[in-house]
């Protein structure tokens, strides 16, 4: 690690990669949503309509939007050439089922992958992507409790798919086993010495996913051998801490995977997208009551030559 990143965990302050005033003081993070992003929110917040009939963003947000649509749509391309699973997650699955597309507000992807596709879609591309120069994998490493792939841009920040892995459970479970297996995954995944290996992870994303990996096996499937033949639990990989309290789904509400129009796209959906979004938002058809805002990316850093890669990447054409 270079000196000069060292030297930004010990204090800096960052203010232009994302929304948020980025604060590091000895390895701390902190931030602070800047005052003017917040109130780019009221407006969603206090619509007295339905939900389906926010317009489409517009300006800016936008165009990174549409960038997002062109990496969602090459990352469907290469998994359709080697037969490779993933599916619109969070978020996404949200924007596509009320809102056709993205939420308004909406700047980032969200797409889920069972975890032996995702380590194949690693394995294929983990040295660059043919015919796409400016994309690359990196993983968004903290060195704690997440470790998960990112497919990035290299001349638009925060431009970026988040994929998050999927693992098999070894048998079906209740809903009381659930229940009671994901609180012991957040339990593993909390402990407090991991804060104090940090430096030992956080730039070194293998060590940190081989760390994931033996905790999984050891400590939740426990050394059981997970067949996916036999149509077991899915649940989110621990490679990300997930606030929700119920990381387990049965097989049939995932596979077999739908299509779903998403931004006039055809993009795979879990069979049950319902039961799914239900499950991870509640009443999903409602707004909610605050951060209604874009929450990854600085609107406001796609000035000047930013802005004419932005329109260059999704040709301006393409603006809606």
């Amino acid at each position: 690690m270079e000196l000069k990143n060292k030297l930004k965990y010990i204090f800096s302050i960052d203010t232009k990669s994302s929304n948020r005033i980025i604060i590091y003081f000895l390895g701390i993070k902190i931030r602070h949503l800047k005052p003017n992003i917040e109130k780019q929110g009221f407006k969603y917040i206090e619509w007295e309509g339905s939900a389906t009939d926010i317009p489409k963003a517009t300006g800016t947000v936008r165009k990174i939007q549409l960038a997002n649509l062109k990496m969602m749509t090459i990352f469907k391309d290469l998994c359709d050439k080697n037969n490779l699973q993933y599916w619109l997650d969070f978020g996404n699955l949200l924007g596509a089922v009320r809102h056709k597309g993205f939420i308004p507000w909406d700047d980032d992807v969200d797409l889920g992958m069972m975890r032996e596709d995702y380590e194949k879609f690693i394995s294929l591309y983990k040295n660059g992507i043919p015919e796409y120069e400016d994309l690359y994998l990196e993983f968004d490493n903290n060195g704690k409790n997440k470790c998960f792939l990112k497919i990035l841009h290299k001349k638009l920040p925060n431009i970026a798919i988040d994929i998050f892995p999927y693992d098999s459970y070894y048998k079906k479970i209740s809903l009381e086993e659930k229940l009671k297996i994901t609180k012991k995954i957040q339990k593993l995944i909390a402990k407090p010495y991991y804060k104090i290996l940090y430096p030992f992870y956080i730039n070194q994303p293998q060590k940190m996913r081989q760390r994931l990996i033996k905790i999984r096996n050891e400590k939740i499937l426990e050394n059981n051998i997970a067949k996916i033949e036999t149509q077991p639990a899915i649940f989110y990989g621990i490679d990300y801490p997930h606030n929700y309290n119920n990381y387990f789904f049965d097989f049939d509400k995932i596979f077999p995977l739908k299509q779903i129009d998403f931004e006039g796209i055809k993009f795979s959906c879990p069979n049950d997208y319902d039961f799914v979004l239900t499950q991870t938002f509640g009443n999903y058809m409602e707004l909610p009551k605050k951060d209604c805002y874009p929450r990854h990316t600085n609107t406001e850093g796609f000035n000047g030559e930013s802005g004419k890669i932005l329109d260059n990447f999704i040709g301006v054409d393409n603006e809606k």
